[in-house]
């Protein structure tokens, strides 16, 4: 499997450029923010990645190249998801016909 490539980025503006390389997903922005719900700090990021027609907004404090590298882990391990073709809290949960099973077990027994 590839590694995940870092968004790329035009340091001379200091904004993220989308970048389609192995990804689906492409950063769409990252800027300086408050902190999500007034959150303390002064160094939090406010970044927008989408898949077309899905956008996903998050917020990350610390040094910008460090929020970048953490939008690109992101991004590969959404890639994974989307390749494997389930959601990580899948997982682990029961079958509906079992948990179906279950409701009617305790209709029957109340």
């Amino acid at each position: 499997m590839s590694q995940p490539v870092a968004p790329s980025i035009n340091e001379s503006a200091d904004e993220p450029q989308p970048r389609k390389d192995a990804f689906h997903y492409t950063v769409v922005s990252v800027e300086r923010s408050n902190g999500p719900d007034g959150a303390p700090g002064s160094d939090w990021y406010r970044y927008v990645i989408e898949k077309p027609g899905s956008p996903i907004t998050g917020y990350r404090r610390g040094k910008k190249s460090d929020v970048m590298a953490y939008i690109s882990e992101c991004m590969g391990q959404l890639e994974e998801r989307m390749q494997s073709g389930k959601a990580p809290r899948a997982r682990g949960r029961k079958p509906k016909e079992q948990i179906n099973a279950q409701a009617k077990e305790q209709t029957a027994a109340g």
